[in-house]
């Protein structure tokens, strides 16, 4: 190997760590912006009277319920 094939490679290297590096971060950057801060009753009340009542399948007397009850029961739920 000569130096400009020796120079290529690290160049090259350094390139990919720093996309990785770079990649890593906004991916650190994007779980605060929509992951684990989210408040969930907020994302909960987005839903309809349905899908709410399909996460509780099984529970018992949830017909005449409103989306806020809904919402709670979810959130005791889980």
């Amino acid at each position: 190997m000569n130096l400009t094939t020796t120079a290529d490679s690290v160049m090259m290297f350094c390139i990919l760590a720093s996309m990785a590096i770079f990649d890593a971060f906004s991916t650190l950057l994007s779980i605060l912006k929509k992951g684990i801060f989210v408040d969930q009753r907020s994302l909960l009340m987005k839903k309809t009277n349905r899908e709410l009542k399909e996460m509780l399948v099984g529970v018992e007397k949830i017909s005449k319920l409103n989306k806020k009850q809904l919402v709670d029961l979810i959130l005791v739920a889980f």
